[in-house]
């Protein structure tokens, strides 16, 4: 399995509340120029899930426009959800999708980073629409092998 780990872009400092902070200029700028590093392996994308935040989901739109898959909310991505969750939600994801990508927050993308590579904590920086592509056989905690890490 390839999983595709998405930090979401830049957001605009304020708003009503975090969960409704919008994407800065700067955070689609960075996005569009992470994901043309990478539209080859981005066209292979069976499944994007993206967490309720408003950056998240603009974030997943913005990867949606160089991968033709369909996208799903989903409730684990929030920014300090509970890791092992959102992996047993992969594993189970992994039965039917075969190159799925994560759109979600710190610090739960380095979290779960770390724990599928079985790296030590805080090892790999997630900045602002930094992209992680993991090949996992089987998806499990250190049995994953991390392919490479770009930024903007």
């Amino acid at each position: 399995m390839q999983l595709f780990l998405l930090r979401h872009g830049h957001a605009e400092a304020h708003a009503a509340a975090d969960n409704l902070r919008p994407l800065s200029a700067q955070g689609e700028l960075e996005l569009h120029k992470v994901c043309q590093q990478k539209c080859d392996e981005l066209r292979e994308l069976e499944l994007i899930l993206f967490s309720p935040y408003l950056r998240t989901r603009q974030s997943a739109d913005i990867l949606s426009q160089y991968s033709p898959a369909p996208q799903r909310e989903l409730a684990a991505l929030v920014p300090n959800a509970d890791p092992r969750v959102l992996i047993e939600k992969l594993y189970e994801l992994s039965e039917h999708h075969q190159r799925i990508a994560v759109v979600s927050h710190q610090p739960l993308l380095g979290i779960v980073l770390d724990e599928l590579g079985g790296f030590d904590c805080g090892r790999y920086r997630m900045g602002t629409a930094a992209l992680a592509q993991l090949s996992c056989d089987p998806l499990a905690a250190a049995c994953c092998q991390l392919n490479w890490l770009a930024h903007p």
